[in-house]
């Protein structure tokens, strides 16, 4: 990544998801589960057009992932989608039609982007079709983004570990979820393997990847509104983490836009 990597995440959550990360002048999108408006909106506003997104990631096929896939794909046919066999095949039809210009990636097959980036998928459990989370990464620095996910293998501990940033949700506390007043069948598909990181697992992980960082950034993801808050997320972080002031904490929300940068030899956050 060159000396300035920019990381915005612009709606994290259940009822839409998107990020886009700039890096040598080139813009990648990673998911893009808001409407194109919305999406245009937030983009506008930290003077990236929709026009400059030449890369998009998929993570899987769910509707917070893709709504304004659509329509974004319309406006600019000029990007590259790239997504899992399972993904493109959990497509609607209509939104198959608009995907022109893709390119379908495997787990653990690195693939590298014009902007020097060398992005390695990695499988997730949730459930969808085949969903993956992402390593973004050159000899400088590393970005690792894992969201839906009921649990992360062990067999990918060694590739995640010592990243700079990691977008990781931490959705749920497990007691709020069970007492809350959603039907069982919910809290049992959300407590799953293929469901959500609890905050203690969230953290369990974390603590675990960045054992040899001496400090690292992480945007907690996929909150949920009524079944956690950023109270219950600290109170968690301090249980569990060896050294909690090893953490840069970023809350991401539906709402809030977060923007972080990577500088080449020192973190720094933009609010």
């Amino acid at each position: 990544m060159g000396d300035n990597v920019e990381v915005i995440i612009l709606a994290s959550g259940s009822k839409g998801n998107a990020l886009s990360i700039t890096n040598e002048g080139k813009h990648i999108l990673i998911d893009v589960g808001i409407s194109f408006l919305i999406l245009s909106n937030k983009l506008n506003e930290q003077g990236i057009n929709v026009d400059d997104i030449d890369t998009l990631l998929l993570t899987h096929e769910h509707h917070d992932h893709t709504k304004g896939l659509k329509t974004l794909l319309k406006k600019n046919n000029n990007i590259k989608v790239y997504l899992t066999l399972g993904t493109y095949q959990g497509l609607s039809d209509d939104v198959k039609e608009t995907l022109i210009n893709y390119e379908i990636i495997n787990s653990e097959e690195s693939f590298k982007l014009e902007n020097n980036l060398l992005v390695t998928p990695f499988l997730v459990s949730h459930d969808a079709n085949e969903p993956v989370g992402f390593i973004i990464e050159n000899d400088l620095k590393k970005v690792v983004l894992a969201t839906d996910t009921g649990y992360i293998d062990e067999a990918y501990f060694g590739i995640l570990k010592n990243a700079d940033l990691y977008i990781l949700e931490a959705n749920h506390s497990t007691e709020l979820l069970m007492k809350s007043s959603r039907p069982f069948h919910l809290k049992r598909r959300i407590v799953s393997e293929k469901g959500h990181l609890s905050n203690q697992e969230a953290a369990w992980l974390v603590n675990n990847f960045i054992s040899e960082r001496n400090q690292v950034i992480w945007a907690v993801a996929h909150i949920s509104e009524d079944c956690n808050t950023v109270l219950e997320i600290e109170k968690t972080i301090v249980k569990v983490f060896d050294d909690p002031t090893k953490l840069i904490i970023k809350y991401t929300s539906q709402q809030t836009l977060e923007k972080i940068k990577l500088w080449l030899k020192l973190l720094r956050l933009v609010k």
